[in-house]
């Protein structure tokens, strides 16, 4: 199990930021084309908006040519200015068999979408940037996680990043946001 804590920001120049990570030095410590299945049912619904979600994430590391299966629980502690879960994560190796598992225990509701993330390190922040499919969600945005809130703030006056611009919402509640 580990804990995050992490915020998306939203309607910012990607390139600009990236391109100051790099000018300060952060780390690449990632390029990855993700595959991400969330999972619900109907019969035994989770409620995603308190308390978290079943996530598939197959990972193609694009800088040492492996990948990865993933199969986690995403469990929401809070969504008050900073969004911390618990993800508790396995990894495994045959996906079809585990779908195959999951519709036997009637989780029956996938969402699929795909992403390319670039992750950096800096001053023990990681910054993703990611690019979903146009079908998903067709603005790229940056995820910090940090350890603390203060190292949040401390990033955000660092980078010059209005508070307007940092949102909690997951990918769902992005979604959901483009259809209103």
């Amino acid at each position: 199990m580990e804990r995050e804590l992490e915020v998306k920001l939203l309607g910012l120049d990607i390139e600009k930021i990236e391109n100051q990570l790099i000018e300060k030095g952060a780390k690449l410590i990632a390029k990855e084309y993700q595959k991400n299945t969330t999972i619900n049912s109907t019969l035994h619904p989770i409620d995603n908006a308190n308390k978290g979600y079943l996530r598939i994430r197959h990972t193609k590391d694009l800088l040492d040519d492996t990948e990865c299966f993933y199969f986690t629980f995403k469990e929401q502690i809070t969504n008050e200015g900073i969004r911390e879960n618990l993800e508790h994560t396995i990894v495994f190796d045959n996906e079809d068999e585990l779908l195959n598992i999951l519709k036997c225990m009637d989780y029956n509701i996938y969402d699929t979408g795909f992403k390319n993330r670039v992750s950096y390190i800096y001053n023990n922040v990681r910054f993703d940037i990611d690019s979903w499919d146009k079908n998903t969600y067709p603005y790229p945005y940056i995820e910090i996680e940090v350890e603390n809130k203060e190292d949040l703030a401390t990033v955000l006056k660092e980078f010059n990043i209005d508070k307007s611009s940092v949102s909690t919402m997951s990918i769902a509640d992005l979604k959901k946001s483009l259809k209103k």
